[in-house]
C-alpha cells in the first residue's frame, strides 16, 4: 500500500510551475479567440457558450492561483469530466449515424469541453504550451466550419496571441535555466544555439497540428448543424400572388441582339421570368449571389419553360393554377403524377443563404420533397417549380431536402423497354397523354430541316438515353460555346440558325437544341433554367454561386423513372462527385487556379522545383551539421565544466589562465585532481581509453555527492 501511495503522490507532483503572467496572458487570449472563432459557428447549445466565455477566463485565473497546490482532487474531478463530455460524444455519434459528415459538430464540441477543463490545471509551460497547440486545432475547425471571412477577426487576435506566447515560453526557459553557461560561445556572450529555434520548433508542431486536422476533417455538409437553418430578415408580401417576382428586372439585365444593353442590372437573369427569348443574352457578373451549403454539387434548378414559338420559350401553365402550399415549417412537397416511383431516393439536404436579392423561387436539386421557410405558404407549379409568397432578399436563408433517386445508365436504358413491355391500357397510366402533348410540341412551322437533321443524329440509337448521348455528342462536335453569339435575323427560326448556320451560342441556345431535337423524336423534354453548382471554397465547405452561374440545361422524361437533368453545355456525370476532405477541395482548389500550361512544361517545373528543392535541402543540412558540431562541446570541455562549477560554488572560480589540473589542486580536493590530468590529456590530444573516461565521470559524480553531503 505504501508503495502505491508513494507512486501516486510521485505521479502527482507538481513539475516546476511557470509564473509568468504575461505568459499566461497571452496563452488565455489565444485560447480564447480560437474557442470563440468555433462558437460563432453555431456549433453547441447555449450551456456550452456559456461554459467557454465564462469558464475559460475563470479557468485560467484559478489555474494561475493554485498552480503551487498538490493537484490529485482537481486532476480526479477533471478526470471525470472528461468522461462525461466523451460519453456525451459517443452518444451523439450513435444518434446521428449515418454519415461521416455527422462527426464534425460533437467532436468540436468534445475538444471544446476538454479544452475548458485542462484550463483549471495548467501549472506548468508545457501544461500552458498543450493549451496553445490545442488552439490551433480550434483554429483549424473554425476554418471548417466557417460560412464566411468572418473568420479573420479571431485569426487577427489568435495569432499575435499565440507569437507572443511562443516568444514569452522561449524567454522564461531561458531564465530558468540562468546563465550558468560555460561554453566558450556562452563565455563570449553568444546564446548555445539559436534563440528561434524553441519558437519555430513549436510554430511548426502547431502548424502539423492544426494542418493535419483542417485536411483530415469531412467538409462541412447536410449534418453539420443540429437543425435546418432558415430566415427572413424582412417580410415583404409579393404583389402577384403565386405570381413571379425578379427584382434584377428592375433595370434591365439583358442586353440587345445588337450587343446594346438593355440595362444595367445584374442578377436579372432572364430565365428567371415568365418567358425566355433565345435571342437575348444575359449578362450577370461575378457577383456573389448565394452561399449553398450541401454535402454534394448538383444544379440548383429554379424553374421550366414547356413552350417553343421559333425565338422564345414561355409557361403554358396560368398562374392561377399554381397549387397552394400551407402550414407550418417544414412544408411537405406532395409528389405529382409525373414523379414516377424513382423521385423517392435518398435525402439532400442543402441550406441557401442569399446575399443579394433573387427571384422567389426555391432554388434546389430536382426533386425538392421538403422546404423549411420561416413563412406559412408556398407555391408549387406543376413542373416541380417552387415559387414563395414573399421577397426573397439579402440575408434571407432557406433548406430544402430533395430526393436523390438512384439512376443508372442502364435503368435509363431499360426505362424504353419496360414501356414497349406495357399493355396500351398500362402506357396510358405510365405516360399521361396530357405529359406526351405538352413537352413533345412544336410549332406549326417548326422547320423540316431539324427533323432531318434529329432523324440523322438519332439514327443509331436503339434507346431515349442513347438518342440523348447522341445529341449531346453532335452538339459538342460541331457547335461552339460563345456569350457573343450572333443574334438570329427577324423571322429566323433561332435554333435553325444556330444548328444549321452560326453553330455558336451560350446554353440556352444548346439547351434549346437538345430538347427541340428530342421532341422531333417524340420524347417528353423541357428547358430548364437556375444555376450551375458554383465553385466550393475550400476553407468555409459552401458552395459560392455567383451571377455568372446562371445556366440553362435540358430535362428528359423517362418512362417508370421520371424527369432526368442532361447539361449539354458540359460533360456532366449523372452524379457529380464531391471532394471528401477539406483538405481534397482545397487541392481542387489550387489545380484551378493554376495557369492552363502543356503538360511537358507542367514537368518542366516540376523538375526544376524539385531540383532547387534538393539543393536547398542540402544546403541547409551541411550548413546545420557544421553549426551543430561548432556549438556541440567536446566531453573534455563538458567535463572541465563540471570541476569549474564544483569551484565556483565554493567561492573561488578558475582564472583565466590557469590549467584544469592547476585549479583542481588550487582547489585542494583531491577527488578531483586525477580527474582534472585525465581531462587535459584528451583535450590535448593525448587520448584517453572509455574506461578511463568512465572513471572520470564517475569520480566527478563522486565529488558532486560529497560535496552536497
Amino acid at each position: 500500500m505504501r508503495r502505491i501511495l508513494a507512486w501516486v503522490r510521485h505521479a502527482n507532483r507538481r513539475r516546476e510551475t511557470e509564473d509568468s503572467v504575461a505568459l499566461r496572458v497571452a496563452v488565455g487570449v489565444a485560447v480564447m479567440a480560437s474557442a470563440t472563432a468555433v462558437l460563432r459557428e453555431g456549433v453547441g447549445g447555449s450551456l456550452l457558450v456559456a461554459a467557454v466565455v465564462v469558464g475559460l477566463p475563470l479557468a485560467f485565473v484559478y489555474s494561475a492561483v493554485t498552480r503551487h497546490r498538490s493537484g490529485l482532487v482537481l486532476k480526479a474531478l477533471l478526470a471525470v469530466g472528461v468522461v462525461v463530455a466523451f460519453v456525451a460524444f459517443v452518444s451523439r455519434l450513435l444518434g446521428d449515424a449515418g454519415s461521416i459528415g455527422a462527426v464534425q459538430a460533437p467532436l468540436a464540441q468534445l475538444f471544446l469541453w476538454v479544452q475548458l477543463l485542462h484550463a483549471f490545471d495548467v501549472p506548468a509551460r508545457r501544461d500552458l504550451l498543450f493549451s496553445l497547440a490545442s488552439s490551433f486545432v480550434l483554429v483549424a475547425m473554425a476554418a471548417v466550419f466557417s460560412t464566411s471571412l468572418g473568420l479573420g477577426l479571431h485569426l487577427a487576435v489568435w495569432f499575435p496571441a499565440t507569437v507572443a506566447a511562443l516568444v514569452l515560453a522561449y524567454q522564461s526557459r531561458i531564465g530558468r535555466r540562468g546563465c550558468i553557461e560555460l561554453t566558450p560561445a556562452a563565455r563570449s556572450g553568444h546564446a548555445p544555439g539559436p534563440a528561434r529555434r524553441p519558437v519555430l520548433v513549436a510554430c511548426a508542431v502547431s502548424l502539423a497540428a492544426g494542418t493535419a486536422v483542417f485536411v483530415a476533417l469531412p467538409q462541412v455538409g447536410a449534418h453539420r448543424g443540429m437543425s435546418f437553418p432558415s430566415r427572413l430578415p424582412e417580410r415583404l408580401p409579393i404583389p402577384d400572388i403565386g405570381g413571379l417576382s425578379n427584382p434584377g428586372f428592375d433595370d434591365g439585365g439583358v442586353s440587345t441582339g445588337d450587343g446594346a444593353a438593355a440595362g444595367s442590372g445584374r442578377f436579372g437573369y432572364f430565365g428567371f421570368s415568365r418567358s425566355l427569348d433565345t435571342s437575348l443574352r444575359g449578362r450577370p457578373d461575378d457577383t456573389l449571389v448565394m452561399r449553398v451549403r450541401a454535402s454534394h454539387p448538383d444544379f440548383w434548378r429554379g424553374q421550366t419553360f414547356d413552350t417553343w414559338d421559333g425565338r422564345t420559350w414561355t409557361q403554358s401553365e396560368p398562374e392561377s393554377a399554381a397549387r397552394r402550399l400551407h402550414g407550418s415549417s417544414p412544408l411537405d412537397v406532395p409528389l405529382r403524377r409525373e414523379d414516377g416511383p424513382a423521385s423517392l431516393g435518398d435525402e439532400f439536404v442543402q441550406t441557401f443563404m442569399l446575399e443579394e436579392s433573387t427571384p422567389n423561387l426555391i432554388f434546389g436539386a430536382y426533386d425538392i420533397r421538403r422546404v423549411h421557410i420561416p413563412d406559412d405558404t408556398l407555391f408549387q407549379m406543376s413542373d416541380g417549380t417552387l415559387r414563395t409568397g414573399v421577397a426573397l432578399g439579402h440575408g434571407a436563408v432557406y433548406t430544402v431536402v430533395s430526393s436523390r433517386p438512384a439512376v443508372s445508365e442502364a435503368s435509363l436504358r431499360e426505362a424504353d423497354a419496360w414501356f414497349a413491355s406495357l399493355a396500351s391500357r398500362d402506357r396510358a397510366g405510365a405516360l399521361p397523354p396530357d405529359l406526351r402533348e405538352r413537352y413533345t410540341a412544336l410549332p406549326a412551322g417548326f422547320p423540316s430541316s431539324l427533323r432531318a437533321l434529329s432523324d440523322q443524329i438519332t439514327a443509331g440509337a436503339p434507346t431515349t438515353y442513347d438518342a440523348v448521348l447522341a445529341i449531346e455528342a453532335w452538339l459538342a462536335a460541331n457547335t461552339n460555346y460563345s456569350l457573343d453569339a450572333p443574334a438570329p435575323a427577324p423571322g429566323v427560326d433561332a435554333a435553325e440558325a444556330f444548328l444549321l448556320h452560326d453553330r455558336v451560342g451560350f446554353c440556352e441556345q444548346i439547351g434549346t437544341a437538345l430538347v427541340l431535337l428530342l421532341r422531333a423524336q417524340g420524347v417528353p423534354a423541357r428547358l430548364v433554367a437556375g444555376y450551375a453548382p458554383g465553385e466550393r471554397n475550400p476553407f468555409t465547405g459552401l458552395f459560392e454561386v455567383r451571377g455568372s452561374d446562371a445556366h440553362a440545361w435540358a430535362e428528359v422524361y423517362f418512362p417508370g423513372v421520371g424527369w432526368q437533368g442532361f447539361d449539354p453545355t458540359a460533360d456532366v456525370p449523372l452524379a457529380a462527385d464531391a471532394g471528401s476532405s477539406s483538405g481534397a477541395a482545397l487541392w481542387a482548389w489550387i489545380v484551378q487556379r493554376l495557369p492552363h500550361w502543356p503538360g511537358a512544361v507542367w514537368a518542366g517545373v516540376a523538375v526544376a522545383v524539385a531540383v532547387a528543392g534538393g539543393i536547398a535541402l542540402s544546403v541547409w543540412w551541411r550548413r546545420r551539421r557544421r553549426r551543430s558540431s561548432e556549438a556541440q562541446p567536446s566531453w573534455a570541455r563538458r567535463q572541465a565544466e563540471v570541476i569549474e562549477a564544483f569551484g565556483a560554488r565554493s567561492g573561488r572560480p578558475r582564472a583565466p589562465a590557469e590549467t584544469l589540473a592547476g585549479y583542481a589542486h588550487r582547489l585542494g580536493v583531491r577527488s578531483l585532481q586525477d580527474p582534472a590530468a585525465t581531462i587535459e590529456r584528451e583535450a590535448f590530444g593525448g587520448g584517453i581509453t572509455g574506461a578511463e573516461r568512465r572513471a572520470t565521470e564517475n569520480a566527478l559524480a563522486a565529488a558532486s555527492r560529497d560535496e552536497q553531503s
